[in-house]
């Protein structure tokens, strides 16, 4: 389980406590976030589907199914791209293709990203409840992520460079299972950027899920734990 952006592995915090009887779950907090803050750290997210792969190896574990929310999802998909064999399935929540359907949303996000740069040279403060509020729909969604954006800081954008090299364009479809799950309140560039990937990837499932935002994962729980679980069951069975 991949977490998004400036968020850390409590994001998840519902999905520990349905999933954990069935699965064996790994969660860790990305390079800058949660735990993982540290001055002296020299790892950024370029090496991380390299960590991952060091971890299943380290856990005797042969291949898994990649949960990412957001940043977490093109992580995933950066994973499975170096390691197709250790793939099982991939589900991508608010999240967007690194391989094809992802220009218009890429500029957006560059976009985004300078807002960003404006709130926290500024107020941390103020960049924290920004991020919160765009993140998610519900007060209970936005409470779980602001518990693991506390230990977000300046010095943390270091750590997250490097994913310019995830971005590999593709035609041929994906060779793994591949569910697309959106928030209905999500911005409108990401509903159309996954409508038009779900178009593109035929074996693909594309849910969207109502009362969500962007972290649908937190926003509806209930639903999206289903949601989940049914896809993951399917893969099972094929």
């Amino acid at each position: 389980m991949l977490h998004p952006a400036f968020a850390d592995h409590t994001i998840f915090q519902q999905q520990m406590d349905h999933f954990k009887h069935s699965y064996q779950i790994i969660l860790v907090d990305l390079p800058g976030h949660g735990s993982c803050y540290s001055h002296s750290s020299t790892i950024t997210m370029k090496e991380i589907p390299d960590v991952l792969d060091q971890i299943l190896s380290d856990n005797n574990i042969a291949a898994c199914h990649l949960l990412g929310v957001s940043m977490g999802s093109l992580i995933a998909q950066a994973f499975a791209e170096r390691y197709p064999d250790r793939v099982k399935s991939v589900s991508i929540v608010g999240g967007y293709s690194i391989h094809k359907a992802n220009e218009r949303i890429m500029k957006a996000q560059r976009r985004e990203g300078l807002k960003w740069m404006l709130y926290f040279l500024f107020s941390m403060k103020k960049f924290r409840a920004y991020i919160t509020t765009v993140s998610c729909h519900t007060d209970s969604g936005r409470a779980l992520l602001a518990q693991g954006i506390q230990h977000f800081r300046r010095k943390s954008f270091s750590a997250m460079s490097g994913m310019n090299t995830f971005f590999i364009k593709k035609d041929t479809p994906m060779p793994y299972p591949l569910l697309i799950v959106l928030g209905e309140h999500d911005l409108k560039i990401i509903l159309e950027g996954a409508n038009e990937l779900h178009a593109l990837e035929k074996q693909s499932q594309l849910v969207v899920l109502p009362g969500a935002g962007h972290c649908a994962n937190v926003d509806t729980p209930d639903a999206f734990n289903h949601t989940l679980e049914y896809f993951l069951s399917s893969c099972a069975i094929k």
